[in-house]
Order: C-alpha cells, then structure tokens, then sequence
C-alpha cells in the first residue's frame, strides 16, 4: 500500500491580525509591551501598529511567523508559499489550511486558488477554539523573541525587515533542536512524528499577488482591554529588546542628590478584594453594584488590570469591610464576615489574615439535638479578641472536605445548643440577601455574642 496514503491529513491553521505586543518607536526601533495596550493610547507613547502574519501545525506548538507595516500589507498568498518553501517545521504545503472566516472573507479567491495547487481551504465556524488559540499563542509568542538582527537604521520598515528576520531565524531553530524539554512524551513523540515528514514544496508557479481588505478584526483583541496606565520604556539587555512596562519609571523616584530610591508603601487592596469576592455570597456583578461600579470595572481592578479612582476604591473598601492594618502595612480582611467556601486559595488566604497566620481555633457548628441544615455546613472562624466570621461550606463538595487543611489548628466538630446553631443559620441567610448585608448582619451578630470572644478565642458550646 501507498505509504502517502496511509498518512493523516496535514493541516495548517493560517491567521493576520494587528501585532499585540510588537510596535515600532522612531527611537527605540521594534518596542515590545509586556501587557497589551489599545491603539490610541499607544499612539500617545509614539507607538505605530504593525501586522503579524503566521501558520501553527494544528495540534502542535510549530509556528512561522513573519510581519509587515500597516501600509505596505504583504499579499497572503507571498506569505504562504513563502513560509511553504522556506518553513522547515511546516513540512511545506498542508493539505487543509484552516481560517477564520473574516480572513476568508477578505480574500474572497483565496480558496480558488490554494485548490488549484491542492490545499483545500477551510473556515473554522464560530464553535472552533483551535484557530483562535493558534494565534493568541503566536500574539503570546511574538512579544519574546530575541533581538539578534539590527536593522540598518530605525526606520518602521527597516525595523520590521529585521524582526522578520529574528521571527524566521526562531522558526529554523527550534525546528533544528527538534521536541526539548517540554515534560510531554506523548507531545514530543507527535513534534518528532511530523518534523520526519517529507517536504511538500509548493509549485515553482507564483499565485498573483491579490490585495486583501483589512478590517476592525485584525484588531480585535483590544476590546476587551481595561482603560491604559501609566507606562515607561525600559530597555531589556538579556532580549535585546526595549520594552514599554506598567507603572511609573522607578528612575524617576531617585533622588539626584542621595540617589536613593523613594517606594510607595505597598497597596494590595485588589488582592484582598479578589479574594473576599470569591468567597463573598453574592455574585460579583452584585458586588459591583452595590459598589457604585461596573462588574468589569470589578473584574480589572481584582486582577490588577486596572486601577479605580479614589471614590470608587473607597465605596468598595467599605462594602467589603478591607482596612488599613498600621501594624501590618498593607490593608486586611476586617469583617466580620459570612462567607462562601467556593475556592481553597482565596478561602485560605482569607483565613490567614482574619487570623493573623493561623491564630484562630476554627470549628464545625453542629446542633447538640436535632437535625443540621441538609445543605450548608457552617465554620466558626474565632481569632482571638475578634469579632467571628462564619464560613459556609456546601456539604458533600471537595472543598468542604479540605477546610481541615486550608484552616489551620482546626478544631473539628463542636456540638452547640439549638438555639445558638438556629442564630447562625438565620444570620447566614440574611447576611446572604445583599452585599450590602454581609457585614452588617455580622456585626449585629458579633455585638450579641460580644463577652464570648472578647480577649479570647470564642469556643461556643
């Protein structure tokens, strides 16, 4: 039998899109940003856009990337029989080259064409994940390769002709040092398996060189962007490269005359914050209600994204209970809280402030008679001389069956009378009515049982 027919289809994923990380500076050359920024703000940093081309093998971290000026786009078809002839990892011409249907749309013969030289094009419907993926991991990529190529002076186009060359120069390497490193057996026996392929060169007849219409796709990652932050450039000697980073520049905070460096004190109120809030009853977009905010607003300012103005900060501060620890710099979990046990890192981490490292004698609340809630089990959080927190926990999840080790000198069971179980049921269904309730429930709840845990660890019986 034909031992070409015996082999799996080849297939390409082929994708254009404005570069993510990778911008030209009329004094820096290609300038790299470690966190992606929107087009007009970096136009206010002297930035210009540049366009990524690239093929990944489907299924294989094999890449080929190249990259053109916003004018001067490269016809899609160069780019193809270029990367099909000079590409070592692509094993040349795919059988299926598969795209998204806004590049299929912009080159409408495209397909006509590939099918005369005998790749048949497909476009990825809406449910395929893997074109996609295939260039996020290229856009990833781009940004951290080395600068070996200096270009003959900064101009954008001298500048993107040399990081052509590092991208094409990336290619051949790692096609050469073959599948290392990467901890993935299966994975590399499949990079070994394809990079033994024959070559599949394309036909020595050129494809006419077609334009192609550009659209708001080629950059539609900056849509999801949060608003920019301060940026300053700094150049990276290890890539060569110089890069535009979040922050203020720290040479600005040194002081010509002792040259000592001045630091902020640290504020790590969104990391407290996104931990409360993935544990705090009611879904994030109530909580960014009820701070006056939008969950967007919430979702960049926990993950560090974006910061928020002063009164915004402040409004979530309060409805979350964070405050300033002069003892600890930097800002803590106050409560009281009720809180839902949902993640063991942000459940843990919350436990470790309220109890400063573990100085707490946490305990299951079960009634001496009768029967406990069928749903929730509820956890005393008692660090000494504090007001207590209650966390619930969904009874027959994995994460309740942690909570022995995510608290630490937990205390296990501790039967209490039916009365006081019934208080901490309905303190817990009320607090979880609103964000807004949370703390103020807790703190009601806390002022009733006042002399059980003032200047001591609260054991309730």
């Amino acid at each position: 039998m034909d031992s070409q027919a015996q082999q799996p289809n080849r297939e390409h994923h082929f994708y254009a899109s404005t570069a993510k990380f990778l911008f030209h500076h009329s004094q820096h050359g290609i300038v790299a940003v470690r966190d992606p920024i929107k087009l007009t703000d970096a136009e206010r940093y002297g930035l210009t856009p540049i366009l990524l081309y690239g093929l990944t093998v489907a299924g294989l971290p094999i890449r080929w990337l190249t990259f053109s000026t916003i004018r001067q786009r490269r016809s899609l078809r160069d780019v193809l029989l270029k990367a099909w002839k000079n590409a070592e990892g692509l094993r040349g011409m795919p059988d299926i080259l598969r795209v998204n249907r806004y590049l299929a749309q912009a080159d409408p013969l495209l397909a006509a064409d590939l099918a005369r030289i005998g790749v048949r094009l497909e476009v990825a419907d809406a449910k395929d994940k893997t074109v996609p993926a295939s260039l996020r991991s290229a856009q990833d990529a781009s940004g951290w390769l080395l600068k070996k190529h200096d270009p003959v002076d900064l101009s954008l186009i001298a500048s993107v002709e040399g990081l052509c060359l590092d991208a094409h120069d990336d290619h051949d390497w790692r096609a050469s040092r073959g599948p290392l490193g990467l901890s993935n057996r299966k994975l590399e026996e499949k990079i070994e398996q394809w990079l033994e392929l024959p070559m599949r060169q394309p036909p020595s007849v050129p494809l006419a060189d077609l334009e192609w219409e550009a659209g708001p796709w080629l950059s539609s990652w900056e849509t999801s962007l949060p608003p920019d932050q301060p940026r300053y450039f700094r150049h990276d000697g290890m890539s060569g490269r110089t890069w535009l980073l979040l922050g203020e520049d720290p040479s600005e905070d040194i002081d010509d005359d002792d040259e000592i460096a001045v630091y902020e004190e640290h504020d790590n109120t969104a990391e407290v914050a996104k931990n409360l809030v993935a544990c705090w009853p009611n879904p994030p977009k109530e909580v960014a209600a009820a701070a006056g905010i939008t969950l967007r607003q919430l979702q960049w300012f926990t993950s560090e994204r974006a910061g928020l103005d002063r009164s915004a900060r402040n409004d979530l501060g309060r409805l979350l209970g964070i405050e300033y620890d002069e003892r600890m710099g930097g800002y803590t979990p106050a409560g009281p809280y009720v809180l839902i046990a949902r993640k063991a890192q942000a459940i843990e981490a919350i436990y470790q402030e309220i109890s400063g490292g573990g100085d707490a004698c946490p305990c299951e609340l079960v009634p001496a008679q009768g029967q406990a809630d069928p749903s929730w089990r509820y956890v005393l959080i008692n660090a000494h001389s504090t007001p207590p927190t209650l966390v619930m926990a969904p009874r027959g999840e994995t994460i309740t069956e942690r909570l022995p080790d995510l608290m630490m000198n937990y205390e296990g069971i501790r039967p209490v009378s039916p009365a006081f179980y019934r208080d901490v049921v309905t303190t817990c269904a009320r607090a979880c009515q609103t964000p807004i309730a949370n703390v103020r429930e807790m703190i009601e709840f806390a002022k009733r049982y006042e002399r059980h845990w003032s200047d001591c660890a609260w054991l309730p019986d």
